[in-house]
């Protein structure tokens, strides 16, 4: 097992974004636009889709180290149908942006993401005792879940969308 701390979490998150966008800048415009990658999801979708979960994520981690409860659930904690109807809220809220909104927001999104990562103290990121998730487990734990682990988990589902289109 790989010894996690600070700066490996912001590697992660780095190198994770970092290819995420270089899979999608692999693909033409009309390729990020067609739909059926995840279902009816598009590329553009996804990106929306994981857009708005970190969006989520940095509003619920500021009110979790603020000491409030907070008021945003993330969705680790909720059930596969609520979290099914989360995200198709989510798809639904943002099918009609345009692809540079979105790709836009999510380099903004990111930036947000980055300066918690670098302002928060270590412990406060990976002892479960001062800030936790429901379950118990540190502040990273969802961090990760909603940047390093969501991208490659999506960049799954692109890579087997690309073999599946030749």
């Amino acid at each position: 097992m790989v010894e996690i701390n600070k700066a490996k979490l912001l590697e992660w998150i780095q190198t994770g974004y970092t290819a995420f966008k270089a899979l999608a800048a692999e693909l033409a415009t009309e390729q990020l636009t067609q739909p059926a990658v995840i279902g009816e999801w598009s590329l553009k979708d996804i990106l929306a889709h994981i857009l708005v979960h970190e969006q989520r994520m940095i509003h619920w981690l500021r009110e979790r180290l603020h000491g409030e409860e907070p008021v945003l659930f993330q969705p680790y904690a909720l059930p596969d149908d609520e979290l099914d109807k989360l995200n198709e809220k989510i798809f639904q809220e943002n099918r009609y942006r345009s692809l540079e909104e979105i790709l836009h927001a999510l380099d903004e999104t990111y930036l947000d993401v980055l300066h918690p990562m670098e302002t928060t103290a270590e412990e406060d990121l990976f002892d479960a005792k001062s800030h936790h998730l429901l379950g118990g487990e540190p502040l990273w734990e969802a961090i990760a879940a909603n940047t390093c682990w969501h991208y490659e988990e999506h960049s799954q589902d692109i890579r087997k969308w690309q073999i599946a289109l030749k």
